[in-house]
This record gives C-alpha cells, sequence and structure tokens, in this order.
C-alpha cells in the first residue's frame, strides 16, 4: 500500500477559502456602498430642493404705526408683511426674542399677496417664511428672515 502526502490538498483547501471569504467581503461592502451612495443622493437632492424654493421666496414688511402715541409705553403691535417672492409661503414663524414659544402660523401667502398680524409685548419681531418641499416637509428659509423694530 502506497501513503499519499495530503499536504498539497490543505493548501487547496486553504486558497478556496481565502477566496470564499474575499468574495463573500466585496458583496458586504458592495452593498453597504450601495446603501450610502443612495442616501447621500437623497440627501443632495432635498437639500438642493430646499435651496432651490428658498431662492424663490422673498418677504417684505413694514410696522403699522397707525396705533402710536407721545407715550413710549405703548408700542406698535401690528405689522404688514408682503410675499414678494415667486412661491406660496405656507407657514410663517414669529419670534420676539422674549424666548417665549410662538406657535407657526398657517398663511398660504401666495405672491404679491399680504396679510396684518398682531403681535404683542415686543420690541423687534423676526419673521421667517417657511414653505413645502419635494416630500411635503415644511422648512424654513433663514437667509429670507425678515427683522422689524417696533419702534414709533
Amino acid at each position: 500500500m502506497r501513503i499519499r502526502n495530503k499536504k498539497g490538498q490543505a493548501e487547496y483547501v486553504a486558497y478556496i477559502l481565502l477566496i470564499g471569504l474575499g468574495v463573500a467581503l466585496a458583496v458586504i461592502v458592495g452593498r453597504w456602498s450601495i446603501e450610502q451612495a443612495q442616501k447621500t443622493s437623497e440627501r443632495v437632492v432635498k437639500q438642493s430642493s430646499i435651496e432651490e424654493k428658498c431662492n424663490e421666496i422673498a418677504i417684505g414688511g413694514f410696522v403699522d404705526k397707525t396705533g402710536c402715541s407721545n407715550n413710549p409705553q405703548i408700542k406698535p403691535n401690528k405689522i404688514n408683511i408682503t410675499n414678494r417672492g415667486n412661491l406660496n409661503i405656507k407657514k410663517l414663524r414669529f419670534d420676539c426674542g422674549t424666548g417665549v414659544s410662538i406657535p407657526d402660523e398657517d398663511v398660504n401667502l401666495k405672491p404679491g399677496k399680504s396679510i396684518t398680524k398682531t403681535l404683542n409685548s415686543c420690541d423687534t419681531s423676526i419673521i421667517l417664511p417657511l414653505t413645502e418641499v419635494l416630500d411635503g416637509e415644511t422648512v424654513g428659509c433663514s437667509e429670507k428672515k425678515l427683522v422689524l423694530k417696533l419702534l414709533c
């Protein structure tokens, strides 16, 4: 009976295991990278949609001083806001700088239209226009905010 050398077959098994491990690792990394690319492209599309919408928004406003008097304690509290952009403004966010939260106001302000808003106990009013993007999410355009000093 002849004794065979099993050493040569062990090398082939090792090569097959290494190749299998390499292929499995390549599949895992490939799937992960495809998922990451999809997430990144979705973020880029959403961000460009937000930028595109915000470029089309413009608001203007002024303080209605008809209620002013010589009394420095009485402040004007009516502001007129006009949509000067090309898109509807879905909501407006008002901030008086007092730290008190004011809920967003649904306005659906069409281009060229105006609204009058009454604010109480504000020295400065910061108005942020909010609009809808692709997926129906409402976003604010901080670079388009309007700051009004409520002084007589």
